[in-house]
């Protein structure tokens, strides 16, 4: 649904998507921007596929997410995100995730209640925002259109748009950072792409630079934190069987700086910044009624 021109959407939490103490995982909330992003396009009457018959595809630039609060499994929220009008030839695109009116569960067993009356009901879903409540996380992106045969970005015009709609709601201040790189490393992993790894465009997916970059840290610096702050800068694609190293810096006590080059030539692929809180900060306990 559109609504004030951002694609809103009911959305609670599944199983597939939390960790081991039931909370929706990080790289959730990054996958969830994806896959709304994709919708909220495909509304507009375009999709890559789409794309690619003009010889066009989407590329992703920078990323900014902060998270603010994990929801548990079965919580509620809203998800939404929308399209600022498009500045020369960057696509600015935000996201917010809020918990819906009554989203934010009391245990488990009661939100396992709410679903099986919800079903035998067939109540609507509900597209209201709980009131007092600031975001569980908000994001924005700059993406940009290429074209596959030269090679050369595009601008965007009313072809490759379609009917979307822009809202020009954004984030405070210039949250996309450029990220620079250190000058030595604590932990370099050297892995290959898989079959699995391969997106619409051949390429590897840009969820799995993520996926990768939280993978290959270091567990006792990790523990008992939570990810807050995520900045990504795309610097070139990888493809399958291409040889990879994956490398983290710890620069203090809450902040780390990622980088994925090419073993060949070292050439940039990626980079991260992360910063971590104390996870009781940034989630409740799951609770079950005794």
């Amino acid at each position: 649904m559109i609504i004030d021109n951002k694609y809103t959407i009911p959305y609670a939490i599944p199983s597939v998507y939390i960790d081991g103490k039931c909370r929706c995982t990080a790289l959730a909330f990054v996958s969830l921007a994806q896959e709304l992003a994709a919708l909220h396009y495909s509304s507009a009457g375009l999709s890559i596929p789409h794309l690619q018959q003009m010889g066009l595809t989407w590329v992703i630039g920078k990323q900014h997410f902060e998270i603010y609060e994990y929801p548990l499994w079965l919580d509620e929220l809203i998800l939404k995100t929308w399209a600022q009008h498009p500045k020369g030839l960057m696509c600015l695109r935000d996201f917010e995730y809020t918990y819906a009116e009554g989203g934010k569960k009391t245990s488990i067993d009661a939100a396992f209640a709410e679903k099986k009356e919800t079903s035998q009901n067939s109540s609507p879903p509900c597209l209201k925002s709980e009131d007092g409540l600031k975001p569980c996380m908000r994001s924005t992106s700059c993406w940009l259109i290429l074209n596959t045969v030269t090679g050369r970005l595009v601008k965007p015009d009313e072809k490759t748009l379609g009917t979307l709609t822009f809202n020009d709601d954004a984030m405070p201040g210039d949250s996309l950072i450029k990220i620079e790189l250190c000058e030595s490393w604590d932990i370099e992993e050297h892995f290959s792409p898989t079959l699995l790894d391969i997106d619409l465009n051949s390429h590897v997916n840009n969820l799995n630079y993520v996926r990768w970059i939280l993978s290959f840290m270091s567990a006792p610096f990790c523990r008992g934190k939570l990810l807050r702050v995520l900045d990504t800068n795309f610097m070139s694609s990888a493809v399958y069987g291409e040889k990879l190293i994956c490398r983290c810096k710890q620069i203090d006590e809450t902040t780390c700086i990622h980088s994925i080059v090419r073993e060949a030539d070292e050439s940039d692929v990626f980079r991260a910044r992360t910063e971590w809180a104390d996870e009781k900060l940034l989630s409740r306990e799951l609770r079950v009624t005794a």
